[in-house]
């Protein structure tokens, strides 16, 4: 097809009108047009319904599921011969080890859950946003080395106090994520966000509340600190319980991010 050529400046129409270039009908997908290249490098990076979108959450599911693999790679047998399995299970080193799993993969899925249901209202990422997800993956990635130090530890304080704290970080930048997006003026969260955004936020932060809770009680008795991380399925429960009627089916109609 012929396209135009400009020996001089360009139209009137043409200065400032399009920023970047949204190929339609041939399967490539850019960013969106915007009316200020300026606004757009400041603000709102990419957009939901485009590849660079979609390339932050598949990198994000990509380093969750990377975290639960590691997990189960830590998870070793002993390579001896003529070895005796039902004293291998009984043995406290096995079954610290399979509690480790079976804890994080719980954790892991909360964050996931978490950071899934986050990004159904947020639209746009910019710059700061970019970050702040990639430092949430970099806590998330880093999971498995407390999970193996947890589970050599037979449940002694100080390795208890280390795999809460790096829970904690991990929910709160999480946290920190939803706060950006919805209390910012950048235009990152749709309009469906603001209704539910408190409900969000008090979800989120449950978990790193009841891990920096633990802490305290893990200095007493570590086994005991690791039973009180069970409140974060039962707070999560009570929440879900006394959401208002009309903040529960907002966020069970919300779509999902279109273009």
């Amino acid at each position: 097809m012929y396209a135009p050529r400009f020996t001089g400046a360009p139209p009137f129409g043409l200065v400032g009108c399009v920023t970047v270039r949204c190929m339609a009908g041939d399967g490539e997908r850019h960013r969106p047009q915007e009316a200020s290249g300026a606004e757009v490098f400041h603000t709102r990076l990419v957009r939901s319904g485009f590849i660079e979108y979609d390339r932050v959450i598949f990198f994000s599911d990509a380093v969750f599921a990377i975290a639960i693999t590691l997990l189960a790679i830590n998870l070793r047998v002993p390579d001896v011969a003529n070895l005796d399995v039902g004293a291998m299970l009984s043995q406290t080193h096995t079954i610290s080890a399979i509690s480790g799993f079976a804890v994080s993969f719980t954790v892991i899925a909360f964050f996931w859950v978490g950071h899934h249901s986050t990004f159904r209202y947020i639209v746009a990422l910019d710059r700061r946003m970019i970050a702040l997800n990639l430092l949430f993956l970099g806590t998330i990635a880093f999971l498995p080395y407390p999970t193996d130090v947890l589970s050599q530890s037979n449940g002694q304080s100080a390795a208890v106090i280390f795999y809460a704290i790096c829970c904690a970080a991990a929910g709160l930048v999480e946290s920190g994520l939803w706060l950006y997006a919805t209390y910012s003026d950048r235009g990152l969260a749709s309009d469906s966000a603001q209704p539910i955004r408190r409900f969000v936020l008090l979800r989120t932060l449950r978990i790193p509340a009841v891990f920096l809770l633990s802490i305290p009680l893990a200095l007493i008795n570590g086994r005991a600190a690791m039973y009180f991380w069970l409140l974060i399925w039962i707070s999560g429960a009570v929440i879900n319980r006394f959401t208002p009627a009309a903040v529960a089916a907002e966020e069970a109609d919300a779509p999902e991010q279109t273009a």
